[in-house]
């Protein structure tokens, strides 16, 4: 095996970016999702599923400084700025805990969605991740879908290789990462909007529900925790690992 695509959104919901390289750190992708919008009626994350326009924002991120633009062109960089505002949003019926920031941004984004919205960061890592930090795709499942767009899944990692590695499965990614696959992902409609365009333009959720899999979930590839942070570069062989961890740092 071995990684074909990485990618991750700095701001979360947005275009997911493809990358030559990524850190994981021991809560995940360094840069990835370290930002999200709330909408600012409602102390609610906003969801991508509901606001599918969201995918067409492009945002970047260099710890200090966001840039977004959308697709008619106009942009913002800035660096948002802390409040000392923190509020509990609701995140698909769980508590996320998000320190607000005051930014240019919003303006911009808010007229692309068409809501008002207000600019967060998650006080913990992990807090606007629906499972573990680390996902996989496979290049086979995707054949399988006739998709050809695997950014459409917003895996961090996509593996060539025919099937999914099993729920407890080490593997070591590239010379030093190593992380433990957890659980199957379950999907949403999200995976019907075209990354490029934004619009609904496949039923691979419909595909996918019929398809054996556990009550009251769609999966489609796998996530995983990370036991050995390091870099990770595109083209890195992939190789089970034998052993079990000391301990699995949480997501």
């Amino acid at each position: 095996m071995h990684i074909t695509r990485i990618g991750l959104a700095a701001l979360k919901g947005a275009r997911h970016t493809t990358l030559q390289h990524v850190d994981l750190d021991p809560t995940g992708p360094r840069g990835d999702r370290v930002l999200c919008l709330v909408d600012a009626d409602r102390d609610r994350v906003v969801r991508t599923v509901e606001n599918p326009r969201m995918v067409l924002v492009t945002a970047t991120w260099d710890g200090t400084t966001l840039t977004v633009a959308t697709p008619d062109g106009a942009s913002v960089t800035a660096a948002p700025t802390p409040t000392g505002e923190v509020i509990t949003c609701d995140y698909w019926s769980r508590d996320a805990d998000l320190e607000l920031l005051e930014s240019p941004h919003t303006e911009l984004l808010g007229a692309h969605l068409g809501r008002p919205v207000r600019l967060a960061r998650p006080v913990r890592a992990g807090e606007v991740v629906y499972g573990a930090c680390v996902t996989f795709v496979t290049t086979g499942a995707l054949r399988g879908l006739a998709e050809q767009q695997d950014e459409r899944f917003r895996a961090t990692f996509t593996l060539e290789a025919d099937e999914d590695p099993e729920p407890g499965t080490l593997l070591r990614l590239g010379s030093a990462a190593v992380v433990q696959v957890r659980a199957r992902v379950p999907r949403c409609r999200v995976v019907d909007v075209n990354p490029r365009t934004g619009r609904l333009d496949t039923t691979h959720l419909r595909t996918l529900a019929r398809r054996g899999h556990p009550e009251g979930e769609v999966p489609f590839g796998v996530d995983a925790e990370v036991v050995v942070p390091g870099r990770v570069v595109t083209g890195d062989e992939v190789r089970v690992t034998s052993g079990q961890p000391a301990s699995v740092v949480p997501s």
